[in-house]
């Protein structure tokens, strides 16, 4: 009797833990299948500690009131439809897409203590030094005083200590100031306004998503060609970034996407550095036993064997990772974006030069990067290819025939 009443109790526990399990599977299914719904659900506290940060003036900045008034002009508030690791929210204002972000958290202190205990704080000129020392430091960019104080907007209240170290998270966030200082080059999404550690940036297009195994059924060739001249191109964009290129540690398919008046952008800045700061970091003297140890994402290095530790520059570059990881993907389950195309022998020889450049092909010091001459060249190559392919689907359309204009660096890239 008691053996048959508990083996009834553990039947009826296990039910309803199924039944609760698959309740909250489908919860959030349709949370994200329904981006309002979703938004509602997991991201709305976010904006509701941003307006109270606000109401307690420990933030400040343009988003603050045009997001935390009553006659806020956003609506439509979602869920992102992809990158909701940075991606908090996306809202619309006058039918443009906002994407909004919060800075990530540093351990970088802008106070000190006094002989009494208490924490001081820098003044807000003293504060304008240390943003201008650390942008000459981190990016390699000198400003002067006045767009120092515009990169601040004046926002700050005097000696209001919790407005400044919200900004100070916002300037050591890559993804803000990558924005910010290459602006003018559009190659990341546009910053359109901050409160306090949140900031939002034009929404994109996402222009495909990660290839997979279904495309080797799909007869999207001519996209998928046109896809990676548009990505190459901007690749050249990044070498001739002022003052020095720009190097991207991580390259997926699915962050590139295209701005309303169509400029391709990439949707997070996350693993992107300049080349001096980079190679500093790939240099730092890090213990190593081989050279993968000496690797930071898919930028790689160089371990020196006789002293066990990191002390070279990058090897590869932009083009490398581009070929190796946007090109020919990862095998069968992770495909690039040739895969299953037919292509010429001279275009799998420079495809496969530039994932393993040899010696006449290499940047000097660099002994995986292709140089520029070996990108060009696989640039006409993928561009002749895709002639072809609208050719041979009976479309009268020409691709245009200028390649990229580049100057020199070093011989090569």
């Amino acid at each position: 009797m008691l053996t048959a009443l508990r083996r009834k109790f553990r039947l009826g526990m296990q039910r309803t833990v199924l039944i609760a399990v698959l309740l909250a599977v489908g919860l959030f299914s349709y949370a994200f299948l329904n981006l309002s719904f979703c938004f509602k659900l997991m991201s709305h506290r976010s904006l509701t500690h941003m307006c109270q940060k606000y109401e307690h003036h420990e933030f400040s900045g343009s988003l603050c009131e045009e997001l935390c008034s009553a006659q806020s002009s956003f609506d439509n508030f979602q869920c992102p439809l992809n990158d909701m690791k940075t991606i908090l929210f996306t809202a619309e204002k006058n039918g443009d897409m906002y994407a909004v972000k919060l800075a990530k958290h540093n351990d970088d202190d802008l106070s000190w203590t006094n002989s009494k205990g208490e924490s001081i704080y820098p003044k807000i000129e003293e504060f304008h030094e240390i943003v201008k020392l650390h942008i000459i430091l981190a990016y390699n960019v000198t400003l002067d005083d006045n767009m120092i104080r515009a990169l601040v907007n004046q926002e700050i209240a005097d000696n209001n200590s919790q407005q400044m170290v919200s900004f100070w998270r916002l300037f050591k966030d890559n993804n803000y100031m990558m924005g910010k200082l290459f602006d003018e080059e559009s190659v990341f999404p546009a910053v359109l306004g901050s409160c306090g550690s949140y900031y939002a940036t034009e929404g994109l297009e996402i222009v495909q998503a990660n290839p997979s195994i279904i495309q080797y059924l799909a007869s999207n060739r001519q996209q998928r060609l046109k896809h990676a001249l548009n990505i190459m191109e901007y690749m050249f964009r990044l070498e001739e970034m002022k003052p020095e290129p720009l190097r991207m540690c991580k390259i997926q398919v699915s962050r590139f996407g295209m701005t309303p008046d169509r400029r391709l952008k990439y949707q997070t800045a996350e693993h992107v550095y300049v080349e001096s700061q980079l190679d500093k970091r790939m240099s730092n003297g890090a213990k190593c036993h081989s050279n993968q140890e000496c690797n930071f994402h898919s930028c790689r290095g160089l371990c020196d064997a006789e002293r066990q530790t990191c002390t070279h520059i990058q090897q590869n570059n932009n083009f490398q990772i581009f070929c190796e990881h946007v090109l020919v993907g990862s095998g069968t389950f992770q495909p690039g974006l040739l895969s299953g195309i037919r292509m010429p022998r001279s275009l799998q020889k420079l495809v496969k030069m530039c994932v393993q450049p040899p010696k006449e092909h290499q940047v000097p010091d660099r002994r995986q990067a292709p140089n520029l001459q070996l990108a060009l060249r696989l640039y006409n190559e993928l561009k002749q290819l895709l002639q072809a392919v609208i050719t041979a689907s009976g479309a009268d359309v020409e691709v245009e025939n200028e390649a990229p204009r580049l100057r020199q660096r070093g011989g090569g890239a």
